[in-house]
């Protein structure tokens, strides 16, 4: 498939040449980092609060300082639907002082 010329679709480039199982549902994580516990489980909390369902919600110290927010949902890995998460979350970290650290998914 082509890809937009971006960081999600060079992953998913990356994924396809690994022969990655796009027909399936995996679960994927998306992460974000905060300053502060306080912001971290605020946004924790919109998630919490959505009528989707999520594998995982959690917030944890983050090893370089701060607290990291991880969000895992199944749900089938299309460009789109990575997108659509990621941008979700980053509306949601902009609400306070936090970052987007990325996203993954395993093969299995």
């Amino acid at each position: 498939m082509k890809y937009p010329d971006d960081d999600i679709g060079n992953v998913f480039r990356r994924m396809e040449e690994s022969n990655f199982d796009f027909s399936k549902e995996h679960v994927v994580d998306f992460y974000a980092v905060f300053a502060t516990e306080k912001e971290a489980d605020s946004v924790a909390r919109m998630f919490l609060a959505d009528k989707t369902r999520y594998e995982n919600i959690e917030t944890r110290p983050y090893d370089e300082g701060g607290m990291e927010l991880e969000i895992s949902k199944k749900m089938l890995v299309t460009y789109d639907s990575v997108l659509e998460l990621q941008e979700l979350l980053a509306e949601r970290v902009a609400l306070v002082r936090g970052y987007l650290d990325g996203w993954g998914v395993m093969q299995e």
